[in-house]
């Protein structure tokens, strides 16, 4: 397969992970150069990361190349859903938390004050509720117990927050603590970590 996209992005991130835990092959093409972004833009109206070229299609989004993988390949290692559209809304939670922080990433690398933004307070407070719902979640067993999409997309989307910091991870008081050292030590997650 290969793989449009960067090494920080959590979308991204995820597609390489859950290739990994089935045994596919990724070639990652480089988006953050020119040259990468040239060939992104002939392979995609839509100029986002992930973007995949595999078995003669070219896929868009993280949650198609998933799906595609998943169905196409089976789960490999990866717990596959329970309850298909309980997992659904824990991944839309979990991507309407990390849509905001990337929102707040990008007003703060074009130098806005976002401390100061209406609009960022709002991502910010946007991402603490899906959070709190996210720790009712968990507490309640629905996920955070096995290597899912739900438990993926979390720790991505909670190492990127840290790594580019968008959100005060560490006022989540652990709550995720236990999900993230589940899966730290996967060479999937290892292999993956965010870095510039």
């Amino acid at each position: 397969m290969k793989l449009y996209g960067t090494t920080t992005s959590p979308f991204v991130r995820r597609v390489r992970i859950v290739a990994t835990e089935i045994g596919a092959h990724v070639e990652l093409i480089n988006t953050a150069t020119d040259d990468g972004q040239a060939l992104l833009r002939k392979v995609t109206p839509i100029w986002k990361v992930p973007v995949a070229e595999v078995d003669g299609r070219v896929l868009f989004d993280s949650r198609v190349i998933i799906d595609w993988l998943t169905t196409t390949r089976g789960w490999g290692r990866l717990a596959p859903p329970h309850d298909r559209w309980a997992q659904a809304n824990l991944l839309s939670a979990i991507d309407g938390a990390l849509d905001s922080a990337i929102q707040v990433f990008y007003l703060r690398r074009e130098s806005l004050a976002t401390a100061e933004l209406p609009f960022a307070k709002k991502q910010h407070d946007r991402i603490t509720a899906i959070f709190d719902w996210l720790g009712g979640e968990l507490a309640a067993g629905r996920f955070g117990h096995e290597a899912g999409l739900a438990e993926i997309s979390l720790v991505c989307t909670l190492d990127w927050m840290e790594f580019r910091e968008t959100y005060p991870v560490a006022s989540l008081a652990g709550r995720f603590d236990g999900v993230r050292a589940h899966l730290a030590a996967r060479d999937s997650f290892v292999a993956t970590r965010p870095h510039t």
